[in-house]
Formats: C-alpha cells, sequence, structure tokens
C-alpha cells in the first residue's frame, strides 16, 4: 500500500508541474503578444506587403519602398519576382550566406549604415522592374 501511495503522489506532483508549466507558457506568449501590439508590429505599413504578397500577387517598382533591414534576399527575390541573382549580382555581393543573409548583414558586410543599404536594394529593385 505504501508503494502505491508513493507511486499516487509522484503523479499527483507531475500533473501540478505539467499545469504549472502550461499556465506559465501561457503568460509568456500572451506576454509576448501584448508586446508586439504595443510595438505597432500589427498595424504599421509591413502588414501590407504580406497582405499584397498573398492578396495581390508580386510587388511592383513601387512597392520598392516597402523593403526594410529585416528581409532576406530570397524574400525579396520571391516578392518582387526577381531572378535568384539578379540582386547578388547588381549588388556585388560575394558573402556565402546568400541569398539567405538580410539587408542587415549586407550593410554589415560592407560597412554601410542599414538605411543605405535598404536604398541600394530599393534602387535595384527599382531599375528591374522599370524594364517591365
Amino acid at each position: 500500500m505504501a508503494h502505491s501511495d508513493k507511486k499516487h503522489l509522484t503523479l499527483k506532483i507531475l500533473l501540478a508541474a505539467t499545469i504549472l508549466f502550461i499556465i506559465a507558457l501561457t503568460a509568456l506568449l500572451v506576454q509576448q503578444y501584448k508586446r508586439i501590439e504595443r510595438l505597432s508590429y500589427l498595424h504599421d505599413h509591413r502588414q501590407s506587403i504580406f497582405r499584397s504578397l498573398h492578396g495581390s500577387g508580386p510587388l511592383g517598382a513601387a512597392d520598392a519602398s516597402s523593403t526594410e533591414s529585416w528581409m532576406t534576399f530570397d524574400y525579396i527575390d520571391r516578392a518582387f519576382l526577381l531572378p535568384p541573382t539578379y540582386l547578388e549580382t547588381s549588388l556585388g555581393i560575394s558573402d556565402g550566406r546568400f541569398p539567405r543573409m538580410t539587408i542587415s548583414e549586407y550593410a554589415e558586410d560592407k560597412g554601410i549604415p542599414s538605411g543605405l543599404a535598404v536604398s541600394e536594394v530599393e534602387d535595384a529593385i527599382r531599375f528591374y522592374l522599370s524594364d517591365k
């Protein structure tokens, strides 16, 4: 009987620990969601780029100003329907992380401000799409 009581107590402790873990995880998720809302990630212009990508087809030259430093080159290629090596060639990128590197990483490699790198990418996008 003592062995059964010990086993029962162990199961209760395990169940209580699991419930506490789920409560803590839920609290963390709610906290992060509120943080994202406070930072306006859900309401700024980035929301429109995702809507454009999924709703109305590829982006055009006028949408190049939606480019941001957190974006990877493969993401940009897909969004604007660019050839896979166009940005690599036009910007002279030789980093082995391409196309999975971000514009910020490209700026860091080049030793230029992130904003300038974004402008270079936007100009390259506009130039390519102006011929289309």
